[in-house]
């Protein structure tokens, strides 16, 4: 283990929250209001595109559902 202190870079960073990756220690850190995650590189990968995949059929449920809903009209 080395005793030289992380260098992190900041490659995503929005209202949500920001993701940091440490080059030497292979670690990204995923802050989030609340939660703080660590994840070494291949599994912050495999859980990009499990969000990814989990993103995209919510937004295609969502439409779908949308379009399936009966719309109320409001009469006086």
């Amino acid at each position: 283990m080395t005793k030289k202190p992380c260098t992190h870079e900041y490659p995503a960073n929005s209202d949500t929250g920001k993701a940091l990756i440490c080059r030497d220690c292979s670690v990204v850190h995923l802050h989030m209001p609340n939660m703080s995650l660590r994840f070494d590189v291949e599994q912050f990968a495999e859980f990009a595109a499990m969000m990814t995949t989990a993103s995209k059929r919510l937004g295609h449920e969502s439409a779908e559902t949308s379009r399936k809903r009966p719309t109320l009209t409001l009469v006086h």
